[in-house]
């Protein structure tokens, strides 16, 4: 990788897609421990989708299991086979990406990770959690293996980066995300609603540091006894929110934006530009 990636590639403008691009948020309420209802319920929301309305929708963290460590521990999917089949079929009807939050199990290990399925229908991307929270008590490194890669996929040519609730709280990530050149930055989360101004200074944070769109994909409901923040948000390279939902409600949040007004934000305020390497080691 070159020593500054922003300025010395023009990959994503080569590929910059058709614009406007619509991205959109569900704001979720699982049902602790139900997987099989809490994906009928994805695949009810998606159902309800105009075909072609929408470029990708994000749904949170754990959307499946619901977000307590005993019952993830014991109801985590091994994947494969008909799992995220009938979803996979409705982003291909609808033409639009889906972005999920799930459990994911593989032999003895349970992973918190993200499944990215393609407007065609496929399984193109899978991220597993880095960062695991260690805060009573959730103790996610009790039952959570963590995954060893920073979450970087493509849709349509457009690079997109992929973080988990507490990761927002390491802006090394995002920021070796935007090195790499993404252009919106997706985050799934399970956020306690008592630490909801964390999470909105976050966010607003990582895109304004980091002169990307972000996507934060929020957990409404109550799972065993922590309330969740909701206030899910779509958010501009300047800190603008496009879209925000509240902190008790279910429901879809969307945006149309224009991949270009980075490339604008970034000429106004060089910081990306100005940065000094050298000195950060």
């Amino acid at each position: 990788m070159p020593p500054n990636p922003i300025l010395t590639t023009n990959h994503s403008h080569k590929t910059m897609p058709p614009i406007p691009l619509n991205l959109a948020t569900y704001q979720f309420e699982a049902k602790l421990g139900a997987v099989a209802q809490n994906m009928r319920r994805i695949e009810e929301i998606l159902s309800e989708l105009t075909p072609g309305e929408i470029d990708l929708i994000a749904f949170p963290e754990m959307c499946d299991t619901g977000y307590a460590m005993e019952l993830i521990a014991e109801r985590a999917v091994t994947w494969g086979g008909s799992h995220l089949r009938s979803i996979k079929a409705l982003a291909k009807e609808k033409g639009t990406a889906v972005l999920l939050g799930l459990s994911e199990r593989e032999n003895d290990r349970v992973h918190n990770a993200v499944a990215v399925i393609s407007k065609t229908g496929e399984l193109v991307y899978k991220y597993r959690k880095t960062h695991l929270v260690t805060i009573a008590p959730i103790h996610e490194e009790r039952t959570i293996t963590p995954g060893d890669e920073l979450g970087y996929f493509e849709l349509d040519g457009i690079p997109y980066g992929v973080m988990t609730c507490y990761e927002l709280r390491f802006p090394e990530i995002a920021r070796a995300l935007t090195l790499r050149g993404i252009r919106v930055l997706v985050v799934p989360t399970a956020w306690p609603l008592v630490r909801v101004d964390h999470l909105m200074t976050l966010v607003r944070a990582r895109a304004i540091e980091n002169q990307v769109f972000v996507v934060l994909a929020s957990r409404v409901g109550t799972d065993a006894g922590t309330t969740f923040s909701g206030r899910s948000l779509i958010v501009d390279p300047n800190g603008n929110f496009l879209a925000e939902g509240s902190e008790t409600t279910e429901g879809l949040l969307r945006a149309t934006v224009d991949l270009m007004d980075i490339k604008q934000a970034r000429d106004t305020i060089r910081a990306l530009r100005e940065r000094r390497p050298e000195l950060y080691d």
